[in-house]
This record gives structure tokens, sequence and C-alpha cells, in this order.
């Protein structure tokens, strides 16, 4: 054990090792998956107390791991205000009552502030919140280890407690399913359609009116690449990608499908997937990079993680999106030039972004806030740094200088930051944990029950009852309040739905933000 009192590297990756085992660990349908280094610290530090990590490491894993969460969310965030606020209605309101069952039964049970908050952060699954109520509560000096102990206590009991609500719905949607239960998410498609009749359309307004996307046309035997201001005639042949669903509509309406696939036809115009990774194009609108005009060019399809999207012009490209290019044969050389085409390229750190975003976020992690009745918010080196992400996330770039990170690398260190934070804060709090469990463990159990059936309750009646949402919708809804990956990968095992994936995107950013405030002004005026 004296190793690692004298190690702190030995430590950090001992528990990172481990924990990642026992995170794999399979119990019931759930894992406990980053949240084992948080368990394996604990361990540790509680069968040897003066095992502790620097301060600096806190520090750093945790305002990295706070800017990484704003800048993945910062370009959904407007959107999921603006097109989904029923869904983020719920969520708050959720939250507030995590909040008042929080406060309510903590203070009846004798808890301090400090514990209460860090149940409130673990039964929210939000860490960035643990962070902030730490520093909140240590001004400037040591971190008091209460918050991570009623952290690690709620933590579990909400995987739990979320999974069967999880159930639940799935049990609910299948006796009594709705009508958006019965919908099925049609996948995107190529299809060749052959246009019967005058449609008095062109490339363009068929795109528009139908959401598709035109990026071949074979006439009189003759493909060429699709261009917008093309009118359309009879006996067109147009290499469609859409939804099945949009396919059906536009064969019903335009003419019929063919099993003359013309796009299969390489020789002339070709197609390929091109890594965007030209910097200069990374944080623009598709419509922006004038690849018809220069290139005689179409994107069709953007493949951005696992999805994929149907390229509209305004989509904001990322870099290390897949484009799936049409072009002369001869051309698409020079549009992977253009786009540069390079893996490694694209999976860049970004260092002038990164660098210059966390410096404004420690910047801003300097104001204090004076709030009515005489306390002070102090934003830190969690809320500050999540702030600048959000912001610089939506803005994506500033003249030269692009915000946003390739998605596999904002994955990879959002993964291991939150590790290391989770390791830092276990090793601190091991001893003040056996001790607390001794004393109030099954208050802190009741405490972290009360907690986490508060949201679980809220989300479950109000998103299927209330809003009449359908299965997935409603897993999307409450996994992504919720914030915890466990509950979220059950659900999209079981439910296997893109709507799950779009409820938990859409409210992973606003429910992460209003917990980390809430966390805080709990601090501040209880």
């Amino acid at each position: 054990m004296q190793w690692f009192v004298d190690s702190p590297l030995l430590t950090l990756f001992f528990c990172l090792g481990v924990g990642a085992l026992v995170g794999r660990i399979p119990l019931g349908p759930v894992s406990f998956g980053p949240a084992g280094a948080l368990f394996v610290a604990l361990a540790l530090s509680a069968i040897e107390p003066d095992v502790e990590l620097p301060a600096i490491v806190t520090n750093l894993s945790l305002c990295v791991f706070c800017y990484m969460v704003g800048i993945a969310a910062g370009p959904s965030f407007i959107s999921a205000i603006r097109t989904g606020w029923k869904p983020v209605l719920v969520s708050v309101v959720a939250i507030f009552a995590m909040a008042g069952a929080a406060l309510g039964l903590g203070k009846a049970l004798g808890f301090d502030i400090g514990t209460i908050a860090g149940a409130f952060a673990g039964a929210g699954t939000a860490t960035a919140a643990l962070g902030a109520v730490q520093q909140q509560l240590a001004g400037g000096g040591e971190i008091p280890p209460e918050p991570a102990i009623g952290y690690a206590v709620a933590y579990p009991i909400t995987v739990l407690l979320t999974i069967l609500a999880c159930a639940y719905l799935i049990g609910v949607g299948r006796r009594r399913p709705t009508a958006e239960d019965r919908e099925k998410v049609a996948p995107i498609v190529i299809r060749t359609l052959e246009v019967v009749g005058e449609p008095n359309l062109t490339v363009h307004a068929l795109a528009e009116r139908y959401d598709a996307l035109v990026s071949r046309l074979t006439r009189d035997g003759r493909t060429v690449v699709a261009h917008d201001a093309e009118p359309l005639a009879a006996g067109d042949l147009l290499t469609v990608t859409a939804r099945e669903d949009v396919v059906d509509h536009l064969v019903s309406d335009l003419g019929r499908q063919t099993a003359d696939e013309a796009w299969l036809d390489r020789s002339a115009i070709d197609f390929r997937r091109i890594i965007l990774s030209n910097r200069s194009h990374v944080g623009r609108p598709l419509h922006q990079l004038r690849l018809e005009e220069r290139f005689d060019a179409v994107v069709s399809r953007v493949r951005r993680g696992d999805v994929d999207l149907i390229a509209t012009p305004d989509l904001v490209l990322q870099s290390g999106d897949r484009l799936r290019v049409t072009a002369p044969r001869d051309r698409l050389t020079d549009v992977a030039a253009d786009l540069g085409d390079s893996e490694r390229t694209a999976g860049d750190i970004n260092p002038i972004g990164l660098g210059l975003g966390l410096t404004i976020g420690l910047l801003l992690a300097f104001v204090e806030i004076p709030m009515p009745g005489g306390g002070t918010l102090v934003l830190g080196t969690a809320t500050a740094p999540l702030i600048a992400g959000v912001v610089l996330g939506a803005l994506g770039r500033t003249g030269p200088i692009v915000w946003t990170l390739p998605g596999n690398v904002t994955n990879t260190l959002n993964q291991f930051t939150l590790m290391v934070f989770l390791v830092a804060v276990g090793t601190g709090a091991g001893d003040g944990l056996v001790t607390a469990l001794g004393d109030d463990g099954l208050e802190l159990v009741l405490l972290g029950l009360a907690i986490s059936a508060a949201h679980a309750l809220v989300c479950v009646f109000a998103l299927r009852t209330l809003l009449q949402f359908g299965t997935a919708r409603a897993l999307g809804g409450l996994t992504g309040s919720q914030l915890n990956p466990a509950p979220y990968a059950y659900a999209m095992g079981k439910v296997p739905d893109q709507r799950v994936a779009l409820g938990y995107a859409v409210l992973f950013p606003v429910s992460m933000i209003i917990k980390v405030f809430l966390a805080q002004i709990m601090v501040v005026y209880f």
C-alpha cells in the first residue's frame, strides 16, 4: 500500500485500469461504466487513507471534462430549447423535483449541504455538478469529502432505478402501444425514380418540397450530376437519396421506381465517401463549400459518428465527417484534395481551438456572481469551462479559429478526463465514506432513493401520460434528462430506435447545465 502512497501516478493508472474492468462487470442488465474508477479509488483510499492525487490532477481533469461536454453540446443546445421545448420543460421540472427531494429529505435527516448537493449530483449523474459543488464549498481551500460521499452512494441507486423506469416504459409500450409506437422510422435509401409527365419542378424545388436529395440525372441515356437549377422533364431518371417513406411519396406524386439503377454505372459519374479534414471547411454550412460550382459535385449524405444524415445545404460540417460525393469520375480526386480526406488530420486535437477555448473558460472561472440575499456564485473551473464550451461549440468557428473538435477526439478526451476526475474524487473520500456508511448508511441510501425516484416518476408520468410520447421518445427523454450512459445503453439494447438516441442527445446538454447551476445554488442558499 505504501507504493500507492508514494506514487500518485501508480494510484491513478491502477484505479483507471482496474476501475474500467469493474465498470464492465454486468450486474444484471447494467454495468457501472466510468464510475467503476470511482468505486475502486474509494476502496483504495478506504484501505489506505494516505493515498491521494495532487490537486492539479483534479482541477485539470474537471475543467477539460466540462469543456468537452460543452463543446459537444453547443451545436444542439439552442436547437434543443427552440424545437424540443416540451421534453426540455419536463426535464427542468424533474430536475427541480430532484432538488426539492434532496433538500427536503436531506435536511429532515440532518445531513449537511455538501452531502445533500453531492447526492443530488450523483442521482443526476452530473459529475460536472459534483465538481462545481466541491469548488463552491472549498472557496479556494481544501475540498471537503462530503459531496463525494453523497455522490458515491446515490450514483448506483439512480442507475438501478432508472433501469427499472425504462423497463416499465417498455412494458407499457408493449401492452398499450400508441400510434407513435406503431410507426417505424424509415431508413435512408438510394433509389432511381423515373419521372412521368411534366412535374414543373427544378432539382432544387424537388429537394425543398420532399426533403430529398437528387445526385444524378439520366436523360436520353446520358448521366450527369444533378444541378439545382436543372428543370425536370418526363422520362428523366433521378438518383434520389431520402428516407424510404419519402421515396414512396415521390413515386406516388411524380412517377415510378425503376429497376434500371443508373447510379450503379460509375463509368462517367462516380461516387465515394470522402473524409472532411480541411480545417478551412470545418464549422461551415455545406452550401458555402460551393462544390457544385467548383467541381460539378453533389454531396448526398454525411456520416457523422454512427449516423447517416441527409446532406442539406445548411448542414454545418464537422471535422471527421464522411461526405458521400457524386461527381464526374475525373473530378473526384480534386474534390478529395479540397476536402482533405485524411484520417490522421481529422483526428487532430485542434490545439489552437482547445487551448484558447479553455483559456477563455478558465478566465471566466474567476467570475463571482452576487446572488440575492448576500451569497456569491463562483463559476470556478467546472461551470466556467462548461459555459465557454457551449458558447464556442454553438459558434463553431470565429474567423480562422475552429472551436469544435472531431467527434472521436471529443469522446476520447471526455471519457479519459471523466475517469481521471472520478479517481481523484474517490481517493479523497474513501475514508470518509466508510465512516459515513457506518453512521448514516441507511439514511444515505434513503436520500439517494428519494432523489432518483422523484426524477423517474416525473419523467415517466409527463412523457408517457401528459405528452403521449411513444416508447422510444419517452426512453430518450428519460435517459437524456438523467444523463447516465448505463440506462441509455439498456434502452437502446431493448428498443434499437434512433428516436431514443435523438431524445437523449436533445436533452443531455440542457439537463447537464441546469444540474450544474442548480447544485451550486443549493450550496449558496441552503
